[in-house]
């Protein structure tokens, strides 16, 4: 653990990290409030229950805020430049993200609001991806007509090279992060 965290931050660190090991329902506050370094009455009075404590790290870790900032104050209307920054900060995001992105997988069947609430991201990300691409045609910089297919196939481009690396590393492909980006965007806008 980093030694500057709140005691939120470390609860929240210690439960992930137990979840994506054990799965949720394995995981007790107990074992939670031990590895963290804590009494389970603080767990108790901080989150109120182990759901709790999962709410909050995963909206603790969305990326959401980041990619609104992009669309609002980074976009240059170059698309190359802006789907290469979409991407890097959404790899950055699902990477720092990792295992909370593997709990929502191993959980879907008994805890399918986890992945509700892990949906949230690229829900909101696709949203702003059509807004953005809505505006490149109205400015006649890209053609096409189903912009929410354009917008989810970058997406399941970027989410297929996290998963890639995340679950194979380098044995599925040792093409690294920037050549991905540089690459792919360049055939995604092409």
């Amino acid at each position: 653990m980093v030694e500057n965290q709140t005691t939120e931050d470390k609860i929240l660190s210690a439960a992930i990290d137990l979840m994506e090991q054990k799965g949720y329902k394995a995981v007790t506050i107990k074992e939670i409030a031990q590895v963290a370094g804590f009494s389970e009455m603080t767990l108790f009075r901080r989150f109120g229950s182990k759901k709790a404590i999962l709410d909050a790290a995963v909206e603790k870790y969305s990326y959401n805020y980041c990619m609104k900032q992009i669309f609002e104050e980074q976009i240059t209307y170059d698309i190359e430049h802006d789907l290469a920054l979409i991407a890097r900060t959404y790899q950055k995001y699902m990477n720092r993200n990792r295992k909370i992105v593997m709990l929502a997988f191993q959980e879907r069947h008994f805890h399918p609001e986890i992945g509700q609430k892990t949906a949230e991201n690229p829900r909101q990300l696709k949203e702003y991806l059509l807004r953005y691409l809505t505006e490149m045609k109205e400015r006649g910089k890209i053609n096409g007509t189903n912009l929410e297919a354009t917008a989810m196939t970058f997406l399941w481009m970027n989410l297929g090279f996290f998963m890639a690396q995340f679950v194979a590393g380098n044995e599925v492909s040792p093409v690294g992060l920037d050549e991905f980006i540089e690459s792919s965007v360049k055939l995604f806008v092409s």
